[in-house]
């Protein structure tokens, strides 16, 4: 790494700035800003685990696996994960009009019920006058013309009707995929469990040879981690049990930046 420290390069793989001013949260944010004082490769998922290392902390199975797979230990649930991720991620398609396509339904039906009244209202009157005898051109060109009308106003309504019969397919079609979604997610869990108690088994017989390497106390098993994981961006060790910050490289095999720890 390279640090810009009180108007000076340092270019080294163990910085020790117990004597200055620099705090861990300083510290750490210069490690993880690219555009911070520290230059150095950014950092990596294990790095949330191993980044700042303050105090005794236990270790659990996802920091186990996550320090597997920066040593790139094969994830078993790796390929079928990354399935059921993008099936999840897919955006699921909006489906609107069909509030719309029910009021169009509504106003078509009252449209027809009208000019099916209107065409028997003429029908009938029609009829009448031809039991009179009397022929009315008027009258029959206007029943003539409300079943035209009429034709027009049943035929909208049957397009009507398909469109919201589609829309409710695809409004059901969606629901559905939710679901399914949701038991995605739920397998995608369940998955994620094994995933971290297979890597976890799986490097521990190397986290168990890197506790027995670093120095014995309360910070044993997290600098384990450190140690047994693939670090390249600088760790910030806060106190701790190194004197001097070679020591902590060499120890934990990762560029190292010591500070002070908080009183």
């Amino acid at each position: 790494m390279r640090a810009h420290v009180d108007g000076e390069t340092v270019r080294t793989n163990a910085l020790d700035l117990r004597e200055t001013g620099v705090s861990e949260a300083d510290a750490l944010a210069a490690v993880r800003n690219p555009d911070g004082w520290v230059e150095c490769p950014t950092p990596t998922a294990i790095h949330e685990y191993v980044g700042l290392l303050d105090g005794a902390r236990d270790v659990g199975r996802p920091a186990l696996a996550a320090a597997a797979r920066s040593r790139g230990y094969d994830d078993p649930e790796a390929e079928a994960l990354g399935a059921l991720r993008s099936a999840v991620a897919e955006p699921l398609p909006e489906i609107r009009g069909l509030r719309a396509a029910r009021e169009r339904i509504a106003s078509v039906t009252e449209d027809v019920t009208v000019r099916r009244e209107r065409v028997e209202r003429l029908g009938g009157k029609l009829a009448a006058l031809r039991d009179a005898g009397v022929t009315d051109d008027g009258v029959k060109n206007a029943h003539r013309a409300a079943i035209v009308a009429l034709a027009d106003a049943e035929t909208e309504r049957v397009a009507a009707d398909e469109t919201h019969q589609r829309l409710r397919r695809e409004v059901r079609a969606v629901r559905d995929e939710r679901e399914r979604r949701l038991q995605l997610v739920d397998e995608i869990r369940r998955r994620e469990r094994e995933s971290e108690r297979a890597l976890a088994l799986a490097i521990e017989p190397s986290y168990e040879r890197a506790q027995r390497a670093v120095p014995a106390g309360p910070w044993r098993d997290v600098l384990a981690l450190a140690r047994v994981a693939r670090v390249r961006a600088p760790l910030v060790i806060a106190g701790g049990p190194f004197e001097r910050a070679t020591r902590a490289t060499a120890c934990l095999g990762a560029p190292v930046v010591l500070v002070a720890a908080r009183v």
